[in-house]
């Protein structure tokens, strides 16, 4: 599966797991895509034949019409994606990854997935559901 990783979510370490679980992984930098406007890098990732966009960006269901992509969309609902407050809680959050790696396989294509990364009682809630029609 070929997937891009948006630039709010650039570290090398959010990469390594999905390719490690033998996916093709390319973030918006690589693409040279970096600054891209939500909606036209939605289009590259479609016209590149990226089969999921995985972002931080958690009102980009909201404020993009998704009907008609076959991208599909996953937003992580963590609290913070800063480098500086990802390293330590690497640990956590590479076998979410590895589950969001299981995952894609199962997605509809257009799909939107919401992963809530609740730190505080270690709950995490996955919800998936289709673009409006």
């Amino acid at each position: 599966m070929l997937i891009l990783l948006d630039e709010n979510l650039l570290s090398k370490k959010l990469k390594h797991p999905l390719a490690k679980a033998g996916h093709s992984v390319k973030n918006v930098e690589d693409m040279s895509w970096r600054g891209t406007r939500e909606r036209q890098l939605l289009v590259l990732a479609e016209a590149q034949s990226f089969d999921a966009f995985i972002t931080a960006d958690k009102n980009l269901p909201y404020r993009q019409n998704l009907r008609g992509l076959t991208v599909r969309v996953i937003v992580l609902n963590f609290i913070s994606t800063r480098p500086a407050s990802l390293l330590p809680l690497i640990v956590e959050i590479i076998p979410l990854i590895v589950e969001i790696s299981g995952l894609l396989q199962s997605l509809t294509a257009g799909s939107v997935t919401l992963i809530d990364d609740n730190r505080i009682d270690d709950n995490r809630e996955v919800t998936s559901f289709e673009a409006d029609a």
